[in-house]
């Protein structure tokens, strides 16, 4: 291989989106605002029935790999993208979300440099709100690799992970289109159990958008469950042990957000959001 070509390997992006041009634009800027250019952003229109304002936004940029087809859904739009990745190395992000600027790429680059053996990297992911708001604190545990604790609790964002294509082409490991809400989990769960070597960076590489339209806000909680059941069986986890660690990890959200309340709002402002919490 050219010694170029192995320093500055290709990243593709797989985007899917439908009706995104509340944040589209958002996340297609982080991509263009990186300090490492050897990329490229596939972005596939799922269907829009916007009145057009999303293929205008992806119309602005040239730059993209994009198209537009029927609605399949979010896990089929997403395996159409990896086939079409023509990347060294891949990762997904949703049209809401973005990543970190100006140097998530080039991190994850120099880290894959130096372990040629790695078959996937991912590291932190922020939070922000609908306005694009960081949040002043970070309620995600992202450390380094546990198998059992990955097939308990989802504590890697496919937004923050860079997988290399040989590993998802060699091993056909695509999204499973029978699960419509838990299928970047259980995703996740099949790369790491057929990685090499695994990589962590305890660093933000991309931000988490959280907002009202999102689907697993609009999702009823009993479908969640069930596929939540449904990933936790087949990769032998407990649900009883999941919901223990979700607990956890909920209360320890709720005490960095409380305390973030606090500094920033006044005591007055806290009281309010725990009465909106025991609700």
């Amino acid at each position: 291989m050219n010694p170029a070509a192995q320093a500055e390997p290709l990243i593709s992006i797989v985007t899917p989106v439908k009706n995104g041009s509340a944040y589209l634009v958002d996340l297609i800027e982080s991509v263009l605002a990186q300090d490492y250019r050897n990329f490229e952003h596939i972005i596939i229109d799922d269907g829009s029935d916007d009145g057009g304002a999303t293929v205008a936004i992806l119309q602005r940029y040239p730059h993209l790999r994009w198209w537009s087809r029927e609605n399949r859904g979010q896990y089929p739009t997403m395996n159409e993208g990896l086939e079409a990745a023509r990347g060294d190395l891949i990762t997904c992000i949703s049209a809401d979300d973005r990543f970190v600027t100006p140097g998530a790429f080039r991190t994850v680059i120099a880290y894959c440099n130096a372990h040629p053996a790695c078959d996937l990297v991912y590291g932190k992911t922020l939070q922000m709100d609908e306005a694009g708001t960081l949040f002043p604190y970070q309620t995600d545990i992202t450390a380094r690799y546990s198998q059992w604790a990955l097939r308990h609790y989802l504590f890697v964002q496919h937004c923050s992970l860079f997988v290399r294509r040989g590993l998802i082409a060699d091993e056909r490991i695509v999204f499973d289109a029978s699960l419509r809400y838990r299928g970047d989990w259980d995703w996740i769960i099949r790369l790491f159990k057929q990685a090499r070597q695994i990589g962590y960076l305890p660093r933000p590489l991309s931000v988490f958008r959280v907002h009202r339209a999102q689907t697993t806000q609009s999702t009823s909680a009993q479908a969640l469950t069930l596929e939540t059941r449904e990933v936790l069986r087949r990769h032998g986890a407990s649900y009883r042990t999941h919901r223990l660690i979700r607990a956890l990890v909920s209360y320890r959200a709720m005490s960095l957000i409380g305390l973030a309340t606090l500094r920033t709002q006044g005591a007055s402002a806290l009281k309010a959001r725990v009465v909106d919490w025991v609700r």
